[in-house]
């Protein structure tokens, strides 16, 4: 199996693999290709690291467009102030130059708070999906292990032509 699934994939991949067993007569037990769940089992613990990673990326583009908006806001009010400077040079205009380097100061820092506020509004909905998309993922895991667990318990011995496995602790 490719280690390139997404694990939804993967997951798909499992429920197939159940719903196709092959029911054991006289019962609702199934048997499972152990080797076949193993290898994608094995391939969601590979995927999951990417899954992460992404949401990693989420946080760092979150951080670059929050830094990107402070340097921008920085700039914004460097020449804000270097404009009052120079109005505040010419007497006849000092009362109009105080009050438009605070207008100005204050359109930075109201267009600063709103990229950080869009910024962190953007990333958590992306973390919040990825968190529900990862809660689902192994929700589904969970579900699963019991699912064959439980079908793994109930099946005797005697049924099948197989041994039975020896649980971890006995």
């Amino acid at each position: 199996m490719e280690n390139n699934y997404a694990i939804e994939d993967l997951i798909d991949s499992l429920e197939d693999l159940i719903h196709s067993a092959m029911r054991v007569p006289f019962g609702k037990k199934s048997m499972i290709d152990v080797d076949k769940i193993a290898d994608i089992v094995s391939d969601i613990r590979i995927a999951l690291p990417t899954e992460i990673k992404q949401a990693q990326n989420v946080v760092a583009d979150k951080n670059n467009i929050i830094a990107d908006a402070k340097k921008e806001a920085e700039l914004i009010i460097r020449k804000a102030e270097q404009r009052r400077e120079e109005l505040i040079e010419s007497n006849d205009i000092m009362k109009e130059a105080r009050r438009r380097s605070t207008e100005i100061i204050s359109q930075a820092q109201n267009r600063s708070s709103d990229i950080r506020v869009s910024t962190n509004e953007f990333a958590d909905k992306m973390l919040s999906r990825i968190e529900n998309l990862l809660a689902s993922d192994i929700n589904n895991i969970k579900i699963l292990r019991n699912s064959i667990n439980g079908s793994m318990n109930n099946i005797q011995p005697a049924q099948q032509n197989i041994a039975p496995l020896e649980k971890p602790g006995e």
